[in-house]
This record gives structure tokens, sequence and C-alpha cells, in this order.
């Protein structure tokens, strides 16, 4: 009788070690792939956002599709008074092949006026009207780089976009008066973090001239004449315009017997009273408030026998 040998478990061992060992390096085999496929994807995706941005242009300009420069519409501007403003849109064009997105904006300045005197914001457009919107970013011409990130101005590959700027005088007309600034604005813009592009017109197209209106002593007003009205109390007072007395002005300073009494815009002035005597007189008062010398007396006296009424000396 023969004994039957039974496999060995040592047999049995080597085979489950082998069938393991086949699937444990089957299983690294699909995992390498795996892997492989997910860094080759990370790499071909950089790889295009590289290339599309190598293959693509970044550059902006200021001025409208007829190439009229749109910077300069801030100037030459004369200020006749402290806080005035002046409002203008200001055409972005991005005339590159990608998107790009208002960044800075660099301001250089010369001149008497410093720049500080001068107040700047510029908000993002929703016309040419420039109505206010918000977010506002400020600051002043004295120069330096603004940023303009917080706009939120993103222009698509031949599109255009409105920036809204104002500029307001803030100084003293008169210590200020007659000085005058050259300013140039340089806008910028990106694509991404690397790509970048600056305004392509020349300077002298993104420069403007703003100035601060000179005041001079103006002359006396002329011709001081008085009518009596049909009112017994009523007069009316009327003058020239002085020579050299022109826009912008304050008008004219009328005075009773060197007391002022009222300002007027115009070249007469109705009077009501009763039983005064004296004389009025007139100045003409510059921008800044300086008054010129007394213009002729308008004497003034009641115009009744018995002291009572108004009338013309």
């Amino acid at each position: 009788m023969s004994r039957r040998t039974q496999p060995s478990d040592t047999s049995k061992q080597r085979g489950m070690k082998r069938s393991t060992r086949m699937s444990m390096i089957a299983g690294v085999a699909v995992f390498l792939t795996l892997v492989s496929g997910v860094s080759f994807a990370a790499w071909t995706a950089s790889s295009t956002k590289t290339a599309t941005a190598s293959a693509g242009a970044v550059a902006v300009t200021t001025a409208t599709a007829a190439g009229a420069a749109t910077i300069t519409a801030f100037g030459p501007f004369t200020y006749t008074s402290s806080n005035q403003t002046v409002t203008k849109p200001i055409t972005v064009r991005n005339t590159g092949t990608v998107e790009a997105s208002v960044s800075t904006v660099a301001i250089s300045r010369s001149g008497t006026l410093a720049g500080n005197q001068i107040a700047v914001k510029f908000w993002a457009g929703t016309s040419a009207a420039c109505a206010a919107t918000t977010p506002v970013v400020s600051s002043t011409l004295a120069g330096g780089t603004v940023s303009l990130a917080t706009l939120n101005m993103t222009i698509a590959a031949s599109g255009s976009a409105t920036l809204c700027a104002s500029t307001t005088f803030t100084g003293n007309m008169t210590t200020q008066a007659g000085r005058t600034t050259d300013a140039t604005f340089a806008v910028n813009a990106t694509a991404g973090t690397n790509w970048n592009a600056t305004d392509s017109l020349a300077a002298a197209s993104r420069t403007f001239t703003q100035n601060i209106f000179i005041t001079t002593v103006p002359n006396a007003p002329t011709n001081a004449q008085c009518v009596n009205e049909n009112n017994q109390n009523v007069i009316t007072i009327s003058w020239s315009t002085p020579s050299g007395f022109v826009t912008p002005n304050g008008g004219y300073n009328v005075y009773w017997n060197g007391s002022f009494i009222a300002n007027t815009s115009t070249n007469s002035m109705g009077l009501q009273g009763s039983g005064v005597n004296g004389s009025l007189t007139v100045r003409a008062v510059a921008s800044d408030g300086t008054e010129s010398a007394d213009s002729a007396n308008i004497p003034i006296q009641p115009r009744t026998w018995w002291g009572s009424g108004l009338a013309c000396g």
C-alpha cells in the first residue's frame, strides 16, 4: 500500500506569496500609471497657460477708437475758486489679444503749483457722464503710483472701459494765484501676475495743464447815478462796469456812509427808506474778495420838506 504524499504547507505558502507578489506589482503599476496621468495633466495645463500668455499680447491705450487722447481733457483749465472740481471720462482701451485688468496709474507733475494742492479721485464709470459710483480711489497730483485694483476694471481683448477721474483745487486762491502745474497720467494694465503694459500714448497725449486764476485789484465802478422811483420811499442807484473787470469776479459791494449793506452781481440796486441823509458808494470786488476804491458818492436825502421819504441828493 503506497502512501500519497500531501503537498507540504511550504509549497502552498510559496504559491500564495507568488500570487500576492503579482497582485502587489500590478497594483503598483496601476498606481504609477495614475500618478503619471495626473502629473502629465497638470504639466499640460501649466504649459498651455504659459503658451497662451506668451503668444498673446498685453497692450493698453487711453485714446478713443478714433485716436483722440482723453486724459488731456483735464486741461488747460483755470480754477476760479477753491474746491472747484473738474470731472472727465478716460477711455481705457485694451488693444492686446488677452483679457487685462486696469491695475495702477502713475502720476507725475511739474510746475509752480504743488501737487498736494489738487486732489484727484478715480472710479469705474458706467458711461461718459461719469455719475458717482463706488468704490473710489483718492489721491493727489503730488505724484507716485496709485493702485486701482479695488476698482475691479477688467477689459476684454479689443474692448474698452471708462475710467472716471476728477481733480479738485483744495488750496487758497490768494496764496496760489497764478501758479500752474503740468500733470501726466500713465495707466497700467495687467494679465495674470507676470504680464503688464503701460499706456502706449506719447507723454504729451497724457499730460494736462491746470492753473489758478490770478486776481488784481479792480478799478472803481464809474458813472454812478441815482433815480427817484414813483414810490417816494424808493430810489434806484446804478453804475458802469469798470475797465478790466471781467468774469470771474465777486460782483459789487454797496456801502451806506461807509458801512457795508449789500452785495450784487448786477450794475444796479433798488433801495428803500425814509428820512435819512448820507451817501452811497459802490466797490467792485475781485474773485478773491479784493475790493476796488469807492465809486463817486451818491448823495441821499429825504424826499419831502418835512423829512420823510427817500430821494437822490
